[in-house]
C-alpha cells in the first residue's frame, strides 16, 4: 500500500511538473511595424540616354541649296542678244544673262535695265512690264521668278517694242544698246536693237 502511494504520487508529480513547465513556456515576442520596406534606385539623371544621342547638342549642318545662293554680283555674268525677228509691227530680241565662271552660280530676280541710245543722241529707256505681245511672264503671274544662273543654266529676258510707223514716226536708228542684269550696276552694250519707240522689257526667266 506505501509503494502504490508513493508510485501514485510521484506520477502526480511528474503530471504537475509538466504541466507547470507548459504553462510557463510563452510565444517569443512579436516584431513590431512592417518589416524593413525594399528601396528602388531612383531614375537616373544627367547625362542618361534620355533625350537620345544628342551628339553635340546642336541640330546638323544645313547642306547649301540654290534657295541660299547670293544675287548675281557685278561681273559673274556675261549678257548677249539674238534677234527674235518682227512680226505684226512688233520687233523683240532674247536677252541671256549666262553665269562668266562655269565654277560659280549665283540667282537673278526681276528686270534688267535696258537703254537704246539714237544716232540723234536720244536715250530710249525700257519700260518694266511683266509681258507683251512677243513674250515674258505668263498671263495671270505678277511675281517674277528667282531664276539660278550656274554653267549650262543662262537666264533669259525678252525685250521687244512696237514699230513707230503705226505713230507716224520713223523707227529710231539705234546705235547703242545697253543692258544691265537685274539689281546690279554692271551695264553691258550688246549688239542688238529694237528698232521702236515703245520699247518694254520683261522678267527674267529660265
Amino acid at each position: 500500500m506505501r509503494t502504490t502511494g508513493f508510485t501514485a504520487l510521484l506520477a502526480c508529480a511528474v503530471v504537475a511538473a509538466a504541466s507547470g513547465c507548459a504553462s510557463s513556456t510563452s510565444p517569443g515576442p512579436t516584431q513590431s511595424g512592417s518589416p524593413a520596406a525594399t528601396t528602388t534606385a531612383g531614375s537616373q539623371s544627367g547625362g542618361g540616354n534620355s533625350g537620345g544621342n544628342s551628339g553635340g547638342g546642336g541640330s546638323p549642318a544645313t547642306t547649301p541649296t540654290d534657295t541660299t545662293l547670293a544675287a548675281c554680283a557685278p561681273g559673274q555674268v556675261d549678257v548677249t542678244a539674238k534677234s527674235m525677228g518682227a512680226a505684226m509691227s512688233h520687233d523683240g530680241i532674247t536677252l541671256t544673262f549666262s553665269i562668266a565662271n562655269p565654277s560659280q552660280s549665283c540667282t537673278l530676280t526681276g528686270y534688267p535695265g535696258m537703254d537704246e541710245i539714237t544716232d540723234t543722241g536720244t536715250v530710249i529707256h525700257a519700260e518694266r512690264t511683266l509681258n507683251g505681245y512677243v513674250g515674258g511672264l505668263p498671263q495671270g503671274t505678277t511675281t517674277p521668278p528667282t531664276v539660278v544662273v550656274k554653267s549650262g543654266h543662262p537666264a533669259h529676258a525678252i525685250a521687244e517694242g512696237t514699230s513707230c510707223g503705226p505713230y507716224g514716226k520713223p523707227d529710231p536708228k539705234v546705235v547703242k544698246t545697253e543692258v544691265t542684269p537685274p539689281n546690279s550696276t554692271d551695264t553691258r552694250v550688246i549688239d542688238a536693237a529694237v528698232y521702236t519707240c515703245t520699247l518694254k522689257i520683261h522678267p527674267v526667266t529660265e
